[in-house]
């Protein structure tokens, strides 16, 4: 009875385990669906593409749809289509021969109204993302309305990007989390095995399979949903199988002792029913209860003689070197089990530790004690954006490894500041950093550690160097206003921050200069006791009109 507790115990915290590794798998693809639409916001809010979907200007072409743009944001389509559906620009893009492609098939039978195409009285803020099942593999896609930089339309037309999602995107996505993934079409003819047992198995009520795959691996499988909510696609993340092992480890011990003391018990007995000498017997008997009444089992029976009962003595002494033997392995058993207990206990805390990745450490207690929707309104924070100056060209220039690399090497070192100072990081998108003072926790100083972290930003990107010999400089804006922020999604969580002030510091930092912080009229006025700060002037804000911004400088010497 104990022995299948354990084994049951050991195979529910392996099954509880994948299912855990699985949800994070499934979360990982629906963030990056949610980031590949953020990446192509501006472009849709663009007046240069507001435009060009008007009047098929090829200068827009020429200046902005190159190939640099298509290798660095790694997407294989782009679409520009007037408000009546009918494609201003349209290209697929082959990366392995650096050359324009035809658009690949299956995207024409869906441009058009009311599917990837915006009619002219859609919400200025509709976006439609997703993935696409098309017969080249499945694309990761985004179509957004384009409404010019005042964001509130007409809409003019549709802007459309898209990305396939290649076995080398599958493993970019899973390398940071340190997944093993392999993903499949739903309607695949030569699905493997494993995947159409778990096709059949998988439904609404059960959305995750565990299947074992051999005595090493485990897997789960779970449904990835296409763009129309429809599923399309099979996940499957594979873990080793160390709590069975460790499991079964333990149950083999368990046996083993088991075995072992009924055969000494069963030996004594036929030997002491064979030959029945009562005086000796009786010694015997006297000094195996002296034995066992002060409880040493480092004792032993004295009985000389080359007889049946000597060799009865040599039996019960045998006995107790098993007990004694016995007494350790039930002490080794014992530290397996705790050895079992914590091997548990660390892969909770690994699924701990992937969700605080994700979200803020106050977000996430609340998401596994309630699961409900989290939205704040936030009175006064400070947001900052960071972008890396003359990064496309650079980015031409190297290897994909290389420059992935460069940019964790880089953002790490961020990460690192943003936590120094007690900020919050919200994302990264390509060479973008996004971070936030004052929430989710509330902070009276959250501009000054936000100015702070951004004078140490500038100061850690000079030691990083180009391949020219030449520090990368950053593009630093800051703002202070109001926010919502949330938790969106239900199987891929996601924090984000939400309100005009996220656009003005974004707005910031594309209008400022490579290697200087522009802060907002706001944020000085928080600032300008502590900081030096320089009066730039007025300066024309897409979508905003002429504000008036200041450089920030450096940290004021106390007196």
């Amino acid at each position: 009875m104990s022995s299948r507790a354990l084994l049951a115990n050991s195979m529910a915290a392996e099954a509880q385990d994948t299912r855990r590794t699985a949800q994070v798998a499934l979360n990982l693809f629906h963030q990056a669906s949610r980031d590949f639409n953020a990446r192509w916001t501006d472009w849709s809010q663009w007046d240069d593409a507001y435009a060009f979907v008007q009047d098929g200007n090829q200068d827009f072409v020429r200046s902005n749809l190159v190939a640099e743009l298509f290798d660095i944001t790694r997407i294989d389509l782009a679409i520009f289509a007037d408000a009546d559906g009918t494609p201003v620009y349209s290209t697929g893009y082959d990366h392995a021969q650096k050359r324009w492609a035809p658009v690949p098939r299956g995207v024409a039978e869906r441009l058009r109204i009311g599917d990837l195409l915006f009619a002219r009285d859609a919400p200025a803020s509709a976006v439609r993302g997703g993935i696409v099942l098309l017969p080249d593999g499945p694309m990761l896609l985004c179509s957004q309305p384009s409404v010019g930089s005042a964001g509130r339309g007409p809409v003019a037309g549709t802007v459309t990007f898209g990305r396939f999602l290649t076995d080398a995107e599958i493993q970019r996505l899973a390398e940071p989390a340190g997944l093993s993934l392999a993903v499949r079409r739903l309607d695949d003819p030569d699905l493997p095995a494993d995947f159409r047992e778990a096709r059949a198995a998988l439904s609404g009520s059960d959305p995750t399979v565990v299947r074992p795959l051999s005595e090493d691996r485990i897997a789960g499988y779970t449904l990835l949903g296409d763009l129309d909510g429809q599923p399309a696609l099979i996940v499957r993340v594979d873990n080793d199988r160390a709590i069975l092992r460790m499991g079964n480890d333990t149950l083999r011990y368990l046996v083993l002792v088991t075995v072992l003391v009924g055969l000494v018990f069963g030996g004594v007995t036929l030997l002491l029913l064979e030959k029945l000498v009562l005086y000796r017997l009786a010694r015997l008997s006297r000094e195996v209860t002296a034995i066992g009444g002060v409880g040493d089992l480092s004792a032993r029976v004295a009985m000389p003689g080359n007889d049946e009962l000597s060799r009865l003595t040599g039996s019960i002494n045998g006995m107790l070197t098993a007990l004694e033997v016995n007494a350790r392995r039930q002490s080794q058993q014992k530290a397996a089990l705790e050895q079992a207990k914590a091997a548990a206990e660390q892969a909770h805390e690994r699924s701990d530790r992937l969700l605080l990745n994700i979200l803020p450490r106050s977000i996430a207690e609340q998401l596994k004690e309630h699961e409900r929707l989290i939205a704040e309104h936030f009175e006064e924070v400070t947001i900052l954006f960071a972008d890396i100056a003359n990064f496309t060209p650079l980015a031409a220039r190297l290897n994909p490894t290389e420059l992935v690399g460069l940019l964790n090497r880089m953002f790490s070192s961020f990460d690192q500041l943003a936590e120094q100072h007690g900020l919050e990081k919200i994302k990264t998108i390509g060479d973008a950093y996004m971070v936030v003072g004052g929430l989710p926790v509330q902070r009276a100083d959250h501009a000054r550690a936000i100015a702070q972290m951004a004078l140490a930003m500038t100061d850690t990107v000079r030691r990083f160097l180009a391949d020219d010999g030449a520090p990368f400089r950053l593009r630093i804006g800051i703002n202070t206003g109001p926010v919502i922020a949330g938790v969106i999604g239900k199987k891929k969580f996601s924090y984000d921050l939400w309100g005009d002030a996220v656009n003005v510091a974004s707005r910031m930092e594309s209008s400022g200069e490579p290697g200087r912080i522009q802060v907002s009229e706001a944020s000085y006025a928080l600032l300008e006791r502590d900081f030096v700060l320089e009066e730039r002037g007025l300066v024309a804000i897409k979508g905003k009109g002429a504000m008036k911004t200041y450089w920030l400088i450096g940290e004021k010497t106390p007196q």
